[in-house]
């Protein structure tokens, strides 16, 4: 009886992370997968930063940067001419 149970919440749970990976492959369908520019880790202490550079396709004349760490990540773009 045990081993029924846990062979059904262990169906259960590989069930809902297939679903959760479905559900996001369908909301992104036909988006375009666009490849940064740059990317790098940045060493500030013991935490590693990613960081992720990038043109806009809809304004070439920016640069925008997307940098990511364990807590928390940001996006700031900038003007490529100044």
């Amino acid at each position: 009886m045990i081993n029924k149970l846990l062979t059904l919440v262990a169906v259960f749970l590989l069930s809902f992370s297939a679903q959760a990976g479905l559900r996001e492959k369908m909301t992104t369908m036909g988006a375009e997968t666009v490849k940064p520019s740059a990317e790098y880790l940045i060493e500030t202490a013991g935490w590693n930063i990613r960081v992720y550079e990038w043109i806009p396709a809809d304004n070439p004349n920016v640069r925008c940067m997307f940098a990511a760490g364990s807590q928390k990540g940001g996006v700031a773009c900038y003007s490529i001419n100044d």
